[in-house]
């Protein structure tokens, strides 16, 4: 899996922000740049995935590092193709410390 390794993605940390009003935002800032596999659900995932509409999510396998050990789907998003995919499942694949598989459906634009 490692030598397949050939898509790059970015992924971005959100910060909370607070305005001149005292209004809480968030705000995207990149993290991390990787090469990763990158494939959109297949077979039994996508299935699944149809029975709650969720057939625009795609899954990445990046190598395990200390940059992103501790991502999670609160505070990270993914940047692939120049669309944003919010996480929703991160998995140390057997928890060897070698690669991270992470799930993601793309964001919703407001065409």
């Amino acid at each position: 899996m490692i030598d397949s390794l050939k898509k790059r993605i970015k992924i971005q940390k959100s910060n909370l922000k607070k305005d001149e009003n005292g209004n809480h935002t968030l705000e995207w800032k990149d993290y991390y740049d990787c090469f990763a596999y990158v494939n959109n659900l297949s077979g039994s995932e996508y299935y699944e995935a149809a029975k709650t509409n969720r057939q625009n999510e795609l899954y990445s396998v990046i190598r395990y590092s200390s940059e992103v050990k501790n991502i999670d789907s609160e505070n990270y998003r993914i940047i692939f193709d120049g669309e944003i995919h919010n996480i929703t499942f991160v998995d140390n694949v057997l928890y060897k410390n070698e690669t991270i598989k992470l799930r993601a459906t793309k964001e919703a634009t407001n065409e």
